[in-house]
């Protein structure tokens, strides 16, 4: 569930060139798409190469996109790399305080698929019915017969943004470590924290379970049905955008809109494995009808990017909550990592409540921070050297009220 605080409210959820509030440093956006469908490619490795330096390498999310902040300015040579595809190269020069922007098209190549792999052609609304009809632990992920519990890593990072000035206002990171259980208890516990600013709005941590419902000026809403519910083909429309290989696999995208657009839905995509039906992940936002219902909130949208694990196992790696009042944006990505698969965890862990702020969370000193987030651009490195303790957000500070009792 997604959480809200705003100011007055409490709540808790080819190549070009512009300018940008970058300071020293350098941003690129870029796109990579099939070069014969058009189609956005997720999960493309992009490898940066600068002369005298290491090669960075990221991931594209399931829109085909990578956004790298904090790049030294200068020459780079970029690859992007896709199973099936032949590798596509340039070199771009990164200027000071500017965003360049670069779209990479990849040629599709023959690639042998295992017999297994061959898939029926299915339509849009038949994919979703499968998916449906699986068992999911909401919007997380599919549920397996063979998965009864997992441990993970988390690393977090909030901003909040003045819309007006497009100046970060606020700043939060902190890690996780989270806890599952078959089939539907999950258990986050906040490790360490630390933040700066003022804050005018937040989301609060950890991965949220479901788009389709938070909590706004203490208020619960819940939007139904939503476009993964029993009844969702009665309500929602859906539309087969592409399908991609991603390695062996076959990934479509669905696109996602209510059948009646005057009653509160939500709005975007959902990613579907059609080799088993599992979920791969999705981009969704309250419509306007659903918007009106909530006061003071201009945009809700949830973004998940999952990963397979062990050949199997479709499990959360990025999530992305964005809320937007009149005057301020705030927005929280969360990376997990390290899944460790069937672990033998004590019930006491989902006894306490789902998100918990340890005692030692706030007390962490330089070197936990130095080995949680090694080569990350944090916004609290970036934007303020001194650590403000005391000064979460109200949503956070009852976690903590609610930890002490």
């Amino acid at each position: 569930m997604i959480r809200f605080l705003p100011l007055f409210f409490s709540a808790f959820f080819l190549p070009s060139i512009s300018s940008a509030q970058t300071d020293s440093t350098s941003v690129l956006h870029a796109q990579c798409r099939d070069a014969d469908t058009g189609a956005n490619l997720p999960y493309v490795t992009v490898v940066i190469r600068r002369s005298g330096e290491l090669p960075r390498v990221y991931i594209t999310d399931l829109h085909g996109r990578i956004e790298i902040e904090g790049l030294a300015p200068g020459v780079i040579h970029i690859q992007a790399r896709h199973h099936g595809y032949a590798p596509s190269d340039t070199t771009l020069v990164l200027l000071r305080g500017l965003i360049s922007t670069l779209e990479l098209s990849l040629l599709p190549t023959p690639i042998l698929l295992r017999e297994e792999t061959t898939v029926q052609d299915l339509s849009a609304p038949e994919l979703i019915r499968r998916l449906i009809a699986s068992t999911r632990f909401e919007y997380l992920h599919t549920s397996h017969v063979n998965m009864h519990t997992y441990a993970f890593d988390a690393y977090s990072t909030q901003k909040v943004i003045n819309r007006r000035t497009e100046d970060i206002i606020a700043g939060i990171e902190y890690t996780i470590k989270g806890y599952y259980q078959s089939p539907d208890s999950l258990a986050q516990h906040i490790t360490g924290i630390r933040n700066w600013g003022k804050w005018r709005l937040s989301v609060s941590p950890g991965l949220t379970q479901s788009p389709a419902r938070g909590i706004v000026d203490d208020k619960f809403f819940e939007i139904a049905p939503h476009p993964l519910s029993s009844d969702a083909l009665e309500h929602y429309h859906y539309e087969r955008i592409s399908t991609v290989h991603v390695g062996d696999l076959h990934v479509s995208r669905i696109g996602v809109s209510p059948r009646h657009g005057q009653k509160p839905g939500l709005l975007g995509d959902i990613w579907i494995a059609r080799d088993d039906f599992s979920l791969v992940g999705y981009d969704l936002r309250l419509n306007f009808p659903a918007l009106l219902q909530l006061r003071g909130i201009d945009h809700w949208q949830v973004y998940q990017q999952n990963t397979r694990y062990l050949n199997a196992y479709w499990l959360p790696a990025r999530q992305i909550c964005t809320i937007k009042t009149r005057d301020y944006t705030a927005q929280a990505t969360t990376r997990s990592h390290r899944y460790d698969l069937n672990a033998d965890l004590p019930p006491t862990i989902f006894e306490a409540p789902e998100i918990v702020i340890l005692p030692e969370a706030t007390t962490r000193d330089s070197t936990f921070w130095a080995a949680h987030t090694a080569d990350r651009d944090t916004a609290h490195i970036r934007m303020k050297s001194e650590l403000l303790q005391g000064n979460l957000p109200a949503a956070w500070q009852r976690l903590g009220l609610d930890r002490n009792r």
